[in-house]
């Protein structure tokens, strides 16, 4: 029921808002072209295809037709970059356009007789949701590799140092498969990691016969191993298929629970919307209670949340999700939704009152919100680079051996 319940909400919303930004975009083209039938009637069987036809490729079965449902989950999801730019940029002539009436009032200027034709104002918007689109794609496949040295006293004597990968936010499906996981996990095998860890989202659609990709994962060799947990689309597109694509490509799930990982402990959560898919809803301070202390304690959670309860039972938390915002203006709002940004923030109590809140890192229990290394949706990124981070845990010179 309440499953149901999510599902019929998410397309309500994504009806509204989808359908509203073609809406509002076909008012601003008919005040430049004017009311014409052909391009209006072409512009809504568009809409009405991408709006709602795109989204019946989540239901019908192309299994026949593989490159077919690639190349209509592409055109789809590229269209909703497209307009959604498109939509930005006449809602940003718009502001400007109100500035300029404003100054013009105070200055008795003419500045905004520079935006007065209708028909530049649409060639502006369109050319510059073109070209955005254009770099956007590139700026999905260039995958940047992050650095990051963490200092520890928890690394035991003898081990200087504990390499770990992290990627997030793959979202294997009909866009992302094998040539583009490929080149991410060889930026991986760069870097030599002693283990990587993946914080969600992997998964993001039918993984039954993904044999290719499973053996990517499984041609892996690190000392420490392959640790993930869930995200919620791995629960959108079948927990139970994506768990056994995650086990069949020597990927060792952690939900729920911490686990001993060479030199330091690894401990993993499943993702919040477990419970609304019939899992049990479990606090990450319950998860980490019994962890050992001395030891340097990573913890895996795909979504940027910091549990009160659970401050202070871990030195550094993973974590994925927002994509940065994947395409700007939109990281503007998931800043605001998750009051953080990406990067590497400590975490401290708020107040005394056990509330915790993420403030640049210092030597306090930390949290790293990453942009993702994929795409979900749209092809695209825009300002918001995907990547893949490099943490050296380097045992603090100095420190007392680990359990003493």
């Amino acid at each position: 029921m309440r499953q149901s319940f999510v599902f019929a909400l998410f397309f309500s919303l994504y009806f509204l808002i989808y359908g509203g930004m073609h809406v509002y975009v076909y008012f601003k083209l008919r005040s430049a072209l004017g009311p014409g039938l052909k391009w209006t009637v072409f512009y809504g069987l568009l809409s009405l295809f991408m709006v709602i036809g795109a989204r019946a490729l989540w239901v019908i079965d192309l299994g026949a037709f593989p490159a077919l449902r690639k190349v209509l989950s592409c055109s789809g999801y590229m269209w909703m970059a497209f307009i959604f730019m498109v939509f930005s940029a006449f809602v940003f002539v718009d502001l400007v356009r109100l500035l300029l009436w404003v100054a013009d009032g105070i200055m008795s200027s003419r500045f905004g007789d520079l935006l007065s034709s209708a028909r530049l104002r649409a060639a502006a918007a369109v050319g510059l949701a073109l070209v955005i689109c254009v770099y956007g794609w590139f700026e999905a496949l260039n995958v940047r590799t992050v650095r990051i040295a963490i200092t520890t006293p928890k690394l035991p004597e003898g081990v200087e140092r504990v390499r770990v990968a992290h990627i997030s936010d793959v979202h294997l499906g009909w866009i992302i498969q094998e040539e583009r996981l490929a080149s991410m996990l060889d930026r991986v095998k760069e870097a030599s990691p002693d283990m990587l860890v993946i914080t969600g989202d992997l998964v993001d659609g039918d993984m039954e016969e993904r044999a290719a990709e499973a053996a990517l994962f499984r041609n892996l060799d690190f000392p420490g191993g392959i640790y993930g947990v869930t995200g919620n689309h791995e629960y959108h597109a079948g927990i139970g298929q994506a768990l056994a694509f995650m086990e069949h490509s020597g990927i060792r799930v952690l939900r729920n629970e911490a686990v001993r990982a060479g030199s330091i402990v690894v401990a993993g959560v499943d993702d919040r919307v477990a419970p609304f898919y019939g899992g049990g809803a479990v606090s990450d301070g319950s998860v980490l209670a019994g962890v050992d202390r001395d030891s340097f304690v990573l913890f895996l959670k795909h979504q940027p949340v910091i549990d009160p309860d659970a401050v202070g039972l871990f030195d550094l938390q993973l974590s994925g999700h927002t994509h940065g915002g994947q395409i700007w203006p939109f990281s503007l709002a998931t800043r605001i939704i998750n009051k953080t940004k990406q990067g590497l923030w400590a975490i401290v109590p708020r107040d005394g009152r056990g509330q915790a809140h993420a403030e640049p890192a210092g030597k306090r229990s930390m949290i790293y919100i990453s942009n993702g290394a994929g795409t979900w949706g749209s092809p695209v990124r825009f300002l918001a680079p995907p990547e893949i981070t490099i943490f050296d845990i380097v045992r603090e010179p100095g420190a007392r051996d680990a359990g003493s």
